[in-house]
C-alpha cells in the first residue's frame, strides 16, 4: 500500500489490484481502502484470482 497527500485530500493505492481510493484523512484514506480490497477479493477468489505482479 502507498499514501500520498494531494492538495487536501489523501490517496491510498494497491497497486497488486489496482485500486485507488481517497480520504480527508490517512485513516479515511486506508480505511476505504481496506473496503475496496475486501470487495475485490471477495468477488475475485472464488473466481480464481491469477493475476501476477512482479516488482
Amino acid at each position: 500500500m502507498t499514501i500520498r497527500k494531494e492538495e487536501n485530500t489523501y490517496i491510498s493505492i494497491c497497486p497488486e489490484a489496482d485500486i485507488v481510493c481517497r480520504g480527508e484523512s490517512i485513516e479515511e484514506a486506508v480505511t476505504n481502502l481496506k473496503k475496496e480490497v475486501e470487495q475485490f477479493l471477495e468477488e475475485e477468489l472464488p473466481r480464481g484470482f491469477s493475476r501476477i505482479v512482479y516488482y
